[in-house]
């Protein structure tokens, strides 16, 4: 059970990877790419929704390859819509620089400190896997700012995520949450310093 567990959250960071690249990639090279997220939350709400009372073929196949259980009765695409959600308010929120920093924080991060929670105790939150997710979310988010800014954006914004965020009874999706903590980190920095 801890081996398919651990599996099945290999997959969803691979995902969370890979479409994270693609958006850094996109907002380098492509100028519309805040109109394909904006589309893409839109889209995936209505997926979202429906996705509760129909089982749509190929939404339906990859929501039970890559969505938690919990959330497939509840809230069926629940991370993938607030990832996006999350990387296009960066976006629109910061220029292009720190917004690039803070994506590239919740893709490396967040990701690396879920496998590695996962890999080292079986859990998700734990000093160690912080760590980790601190060390990869300054790389990656390096490239786009001074690796001072990248660091202390990576530990707020990890740091938060290790404590979490609630709103009314529910937690706050970390994929909702983190690009806009490291970008306002990142942001007060250059403002201030």
């Amino acid at each position: 059970m801890v081996k398919e567990n651990f599996i099945f959250e290999l997959k969803r960071e691979v995902l969370h990877i890979l479409f994270g690249m693609a958006i850094i990639l996109s907002v380098m090279f492509y100028d519309n790419t805040m109109w394909l997220l904006f589309f893409a939350v839109i889209a995936g709400a209505i997926l979202c929704f429906f996705s509760l009372y129909i089982k749509i073929p190929v939404i339906y196949y990859l929501l039970s390859k890559f969505e938690r259980p919990k959330y497939m009765k509840t809230f069926p695409g629940k991370g993938a819509l607030f990832y996006f959600a999350g990387c296009l308010l960066a976006l629109k929120l910061f220029r292009q620089d720190i917004a690039l920093a803070s994506i590239a924080v919740l893709v490396f991060g967040d990701s690396f400190s879920h496998l590695f929670g996962k890999l080292l105790k079986h859990k998700e939150k734990e000093i160690e896997s912080a760590a980790i997710g601190i060390i990869t979310a300054t790389i990656a988010a390096s490239f786009f700012v001074s690796p001072l800014f990248a660091f202390i954006g990576s530990c707020i914004a990890m740091a938060v995520e290790f404590i979490g965020l609630k709103l009314g009874q529910d937690n706050v999706d970390d994929n909702f949450f983190i690009p806009l903590v490291a970008g306002t980190v990142i942001y007060m920095l250059f403002k201030f310093i």
